[in-house]
């Protein structure tokens, strides 16, 4: 008898000119937590899709519990005990929590048909109370951080007796905290005898949770190994078919004159006495922990909100940031850290996402230049490298690197001096991730100031000339490259003494 409870062999999927899935395998145990890995494209998302139901294989087959499986629908899936926990929450907002864990399955009498809402509540509270939660089932979905809506859909697989449950980049939008919080939880449903399929980019939960890793690879099944038995290096190379050997690429920007100086910037409630300088061809790495007001400070820095005291210089001007359009217009642009909300137009082509900012230039009397605006995007989009058949593609096509590059090129198409990126390669593989380090040094080179927000340590050190570290809305301290380490960066982000420093 088999020790896996669910098996693929040859699984190949085909839509019209693409092959999504080619000749995967994959085996998962018994009370097993089995990291899948894989650049965005790799056949990840089909993968998930297929077990579930939501896609039909072309040839292949799929083993649950040594039984041959073949399922037509999703309701087929969840009937076997298999449930899907997907990185962007799909729920109701303005139903209970209670009705988001039971919808669809819902608890009724046999003959009244009335709703056991009683019942459903006590049912929701005890299974929220198992997983460590203190969430009142009755209160609004919408009203939720992300993290507890993802508790409510770990919630919602357990109300449907899951036993296989897949988990799709659950910490992309978490915090360090809040994924501790998660990796506990995923652990004890592994303890209460469920089998997880958790898919990531972030090799820190591979390391904390799996004890298998098996990668993904152009929809190609490329291998699978203990998680004790494969180095980073090993695990790079299977994800993106080379050898990274330097993921931040080698400085060629020369730093110059001042172009934004800060003074005493502040937002009550938000930040304090923010000051600092960012120099042409300058990478200036802004970070702290979550909360630190990082984000804040370079919204208010691009007129998406504004600061209420303090001033702001560009090239020694003092400038007043009303609104995006006037911070533009003077110089200044924004890539915000959640692309798909506030970076582009999902539904648009890719040219005319990266045009966007510059539809009045390439007008005239209303009337919209196509051929100019088409060898515009051409240009950016090829100068970033975006990966795509032609511009008309629709954005929502791409993998999550191709759309942050979009979304870089985007800010291209205007005569800008400084550019504010927060978080520019959250989400993204770490092939994409080193791509879009390329272009942030091509940009620097160029004689931009950038400005990068970022949480993650390695890409502060690696691509920073200066790293600015913020604490509760305050800057506690300003580090040149040369003296910068991961220890003192932590402990500025946990100090509460401020050195606030113009540099």
């Amino acid at each position: 008898m088999t020790n896996y409870v669910l098996e693929l062999r040859g699984i190949t999927k085909e839509f019209p000119g693409v092959k999504a899935l080619d000749n995967v395998h994959f085996k998962l145990k018994a009370g097993e937590i089995h990291a899948l890995m894989g650049e965005n494209g790799a056949g990840k998302s089909t993968f998930i899709k297929v077990i579930t139901g939501v896609h039909q294989p072309n040839s292949g087959e799929m083993f649950l519990n040594g039984e041959k499986i073949e399922f037509t629908n999703p309701k087929d899936a969840e009937k076997m005990g298999i449930a899907a926990i997907y990185q962007h929450v799909t729920n109701y907002p303005d139903l209970s929590v209670t009705e988001n864990i039971f919808m669809g399955h819902e608890k009724v009498h046999p003959f009244t048909k009335k709703i056991r809402w009683k019942e459903m509540h006590a049912e929701a509270r005890k299974i929220l109370e198992e997983l460590g939660s203190k969430i009142d089932p009755k209160i609004e979905m919408g009203t939720l951080s992300v993290a507890q809506q993802q508790i409510v859909e770990i919630a919602k697989a357990i109300s449907t007796n899951a036993k296989i449950i897949i988990m799709d980049e659950p910490t992309a939008a978490l915090t360090a905290r809040e994924s501790e919080e998660l990796y506990k939880i995923t652990e004890r449903l592994r303890d209460q005898g469920a089998s997880i399929i958790f898919i990531s980019h972030r090799f820190e939960d591979m390391y904390r949770l799996a004890s298998q890793v098996t990668v993904f690879r152009d929809s190609k099944y490329i291998g699978s190994w203990g998680v004790n038995e494969i180095t980073n290096d090993k695990l790079i190379v299977a994800m993106v078919g080379r050898e990274i050997t330097q993921v931040f690429p080698k400085k060629k920007n020369q730093v110059g004159e001042k172009l934004l100086e800060v003074k005493n910037i502040g937002k009550i409630g938000y930040f304090a006495d923010i000051s600092f300088s960012l120099k042409k061809g300058e990478i200036l790495g802004l970070t702290g922990l979550v909360g630190a007001g990082r984000t804040e400070v370079c919204q208010s820095l691009f007129g998406i909100t504004s600061y209420d005291r303090g001033e702001v210089f560009l090239k020694d001007q003092k400038i007043s940031l009303k609104d995006p359009k006037t911070a533009m217009n003077l110089g200044i642009g924004y890539l915000a850290e959640d692309r798909q909300l506030q970076g582009l137009v999902l539904d648009w082509g890719i040219g005319r996402n990266i045009t966007l900012p510059a539809l009045e230039e390439l007008s005239t009397k209303g009337w919209l230049n196509d051929k100019k605006e088409s060898a515009i995007a051409k240009k950016l989009a090829e100068k970033v490298n975006v990966k795509a058949n032609s511009i008309f593609d629709l954005v929502s096509s791409l993998s999550g690197g191709n759309q942050q590059k979009v979304a870089v090129a985007k800010l291209l198409t205007a005569d800008l001096d400084v550019i504010i990126l927060d978080e520019p390669t959250k989400g993204v593989d770490v092939g994409a991730k080193s791509a879009i380090y390329e272009i942030i040094n091509d940009l620097a080179t160029q004689g931009y100031g950038v400005i990068m927000v970022s949480s993650e340590m390695p890409e502060i050190l690696g691509m920073s000339d200066r790293i600015i570290v913020m604490r509760e809305g305050r800057i506690t301290r300003i580090l040149d490259k040369e003296e910068a380490t991961q220890e003192k960066i932590l402990e500025a982000a946990m100090s509460e003494v401020i050195e606030n420093q113009v540099g």
